[in-house]
């Protein structure tokens, strides 16, 4: 029995060149779009979530290591950072300023498990924190039961609860594993002030902390009024020590700048695949309509109506799009999922899974995109069979 689908599968079969060509033109702007929105919409989500995920309104850093605290916090590049003196209590002791939270950067040598250039371990108060707790909410740990054998591992650290890892010639105890972020966290490994102290004061490592306790890196700052013109008012005497404060709204600012420049050239990226893309199925279609007019001419001589061959034609390109959509944006999932934590790890801004649910809603939009483009492509063509006469398809081409 003759029907529109099986017409349209012995076309694809007995075109089988056009056919597989067809395929690897949707397949690869499938790939190409999806691959470029998945990354960039990983991208967005991560810059508009990590000042969140610091839970505060500002920091204080030693002045010299200003950029190497804001790519721990945001890129995860490992980095060891002491101040001279900790200015926590002066801090606290700041009009405006409603809690402090004292953190110390340490940088351990590289490991398989989690960084070829080193990881970054995040030592915090216990009593103080509202920064890692506010990550752990989810979870059953509470933070002020943490021992100083056991740590709190980044998302992309390649741990999970249990698992013991040596760092400082100590053996800790994986206690949980912290969410998704997106920033430099994911890389990190956070123990207690308590554990960090034992480090700092062996002898062994006399050479790099002086056999100190309570050494400090960062301070997380909350504020009760305006951050910005609470960091105006301290700037003054803090410069005077060595002292850097930068707002997280204003760190963001640029994280978002920079964003906003990849997606303008993310989106020029699209444009030029959808153009190539739509011109190359055109000029395919129309090359495939010339070689099978006299076919066309026929169907319409036997009293096959001109809105059923449409349907016919119609159906096999709707076919091998669908194929070539589904190839191509499952193949470009499968590899960058794969590549998920090396992609963080060697981006110069945070990058966080958007989720399962916005990944079919960027499928859905490429496959509106490529049934435009198919549309767009077909047109010329289902015009001719809708004005040409059947005689004249009939006609031998020369």
């Amino acid at each position: 029995m003759f029907t529109v689908s099986k017409f349209a599968w012995q076309s694809m079969v007995k075109h089988g060149f056009q056919s597989v060509i067809f395929f690897l033109l949707v397949l690869i702007s499938s790939a190409c779009l999806y691959g470029v929105g998945f990354f960039t919409e990983n991208m967005q989500s991560g810059v508009e979530q990590a000042g969140s995920h610091i839970h505060a309104d500002m920091i204080a850093v030693p002045s010299e290591y200003g950029d190497n605290a804001k790519d721990a916090l945001f890129e995860g590049n490992a980095c060891t950072i002491l101040f001279q003196e900790n200015p926590a209590e002066l801090l606290s002791q700041t009009d405006g300023i409603s809690q402090v939270s004292p953190q110390l950067f340490l940088r351990t040598l590289p490991l398989p498990c989690c960084s070829a250039s080193g990881v970054q371990i995040i030592a915090f108060d216990i009593n103080t924190d509202f920064a890692v707790s506010e990550n752990l909410k989810d979870k059953s740990i509470k933070i002020n039961t943490l021992s100083p054998d056991e740590l709190i591992a980044g998302s992309a650290c390649g741990l999970t609860p249990g698992a013991q890892i040596n760092f400082y010639n100590r053996t800790f105890t994986v206690s949980a594993v912290l969410d998704e972020t997106g920033m430099g966290y994911d890389q990190s490994i956070f123990i207690s002030f308590e554990a960090s102290d034992l480090i700092t004061a062996d002898e062994q490592y006399q050479e790099y902390f002086g056999g100190k306790t309570g050494l400090t890196s960062m301070i997380l700052i909350r504020t009760d009024d305006n951050a910005e013109q609470v960091r105006k008012t301290m700037s003054g005497i803090l410069n005077e020590k060595g002292i850097s404060v930068y707002t997280i709204d204003s760190m963001s600012e640029k994280l978002i700048r920079q964003m906003q420049d990849f997606k303008i050239f993310a989106l020029i990226i699209n444009l030029f695949v959808i153009l190539l893309a739509s011109v190359s199925l055109s000029a395919l279609i129309t090359v495939s309509f010339h070689q099978r007019r006299n076919r066309v001419g026929s169907l319409l001589s036997v009293g096959i109506s001109r809105k059923k061959i449409i349907q016919m034609f119609l159906l096999e390109y709707l076919y091998l799009t669908a194929f070539g959509t589904v190839t191509g944006t499952g193949s470009i999932c499968m590899v960058v999922l794969s590549l998920h934590d090396v992609i963080k790890q060697s981006l110069a801004l945070p990058y966080k899974f958007i989720g399962m649910e916005k990944m079919g809603g960027l499928f859905l939009t490429v496959g509106g995109i490529n049934l435009l483009m198919l549309l767009l492509a077909c047109s010329l063509t289902f015009a001719k069979i809708i004005r040409t006469e059947p005689a004249i398809l009939s006609e031998e081409q020369t």
